[in-house]
């Protein structure tokens, strides 16, 4: 096993924007020196609900170059090219600006590739890749793509999984005893999926509200199990008022700006939010104790 493919906890990174919709490099920094100075064991770029969608490889290496300047934790680069050509330019942007693991999404959710095309596909990732690669997300082939990245596991193309999508593959991946680390990205299950034997969490929430998200890690890691549950059932009903599928991005931007964290909007068009949703986060931070006054 790689040793970049570390346990634990790894926050995805919300990239801060402008007015002018550029990166914010200044916010960025402060971003990740909050991330870097707390128990988070790791950084993720590229995440779910970050910003990055339809990000070029410049741009992608440009962003993992400024938090690789603001952290020493492992980076993690989570990429999502439409054909292989741009996965292969995504991989070395990112691994030339100091990616320690790359994890590539399928092509495309909309247009669905054939198992033979996607194992041909992490096969040419695989010979450019000069650090740990990891399948993300896979839907192709049966049972919403577990028979396929096992087939993928089985041909040594990936050193580990992501999955984010659903908790019942999540579960399948993982008392498949594929061989390799998985990494889950439901937000709402950090405690079960520890209990099942992820490897580990690549999080949103993490980047939220990292404290908890650690404790929830750290109290199961150490058999408190009670503790695990009380961090767990928190970060649940903080996650009821941000996880929408049409706001999540726009929502957890509220959430960090509740907490004295500037990031600016999300990129147009995921940056409108109505004013019930604001209030909805407000409320739910603020019953927490996460909300500043």
């Amino acid at each position: 096993m790689h040793k970049s493919l570390i346990p634990g906890v790894i926050a995805d990174v919300i990239t801060p924007f402008a007015k002018d919709g550029q990166i914010d490099l200044d916010a960025l920094q402060k971003e990740v020196k909050v991330l870097d100075a707390s128990a988070v064991d790791g950084v993720c770029i590229g995440g779910m609900l970050s910003g990055m969608e339809g990000t070029l490889a410049e741009e992608l290496g440009v962003l993992c170059g400024a938090v690789k300047k603001g952290t020493s934790k492992p980076i993690f680069a989570m990429l999502f090219p439409d054909t292989t050509l741009e996965g292969v330019e995504m991989i070395r942007a990112v691994e030339d600006a100091g990616a320690s693991a790359v994890l590539v999404a399928q092509p495309h959710y909309l247009s669905l590739p054939s198992e033979e095309g996607l194992t041909e596909m992490y096969a040419d990732l695989r010979k450019v890749t000069r650090g740990p690669l990891l399948l993300a997300d896979c839907f192709v082939g049966g049972i919403i793509g577990v028979a396929t990245t096992k087939a993928i596991v089985g041909k040594k193309l990936v050193d580990g999984v992501y999955q984010s999508a659903d908790i019942h593959v999540l579960v399948d991946l993982l008392y498949t005893k594929l061989g390799v680390p998985v990494y889950s990205g439901v937000e709402d299950l950090h405690y079960i999926a520890y209990a099942l034997g992820a490897r580990g969490v690549i999080s949103d929430l993490a980047s939220l509200f990292p404290k908890e998200a650690s404790e929830v890690y750290r109290s199961y890691r150490d058999g408190k199990q009670a503790e695990a549950r009380t961090h767990h059932e928190r970060l649940v009903r903080l996650w009821r008022s941000l996880g929408r599928v049409a706001e999540g991005e726009g929502r957890v931007r509220l959430a960090l700006e509740a907490q004295g964290r500037k990031v600016g909007s999300a990129p147009s068009p995921y940056n409108k939010v109505p004013a019930h949703a604001a209030e909805e986060v407000r409320k739910a931070l603020q019953h927490e104790g996460f909300a500043k006054a």
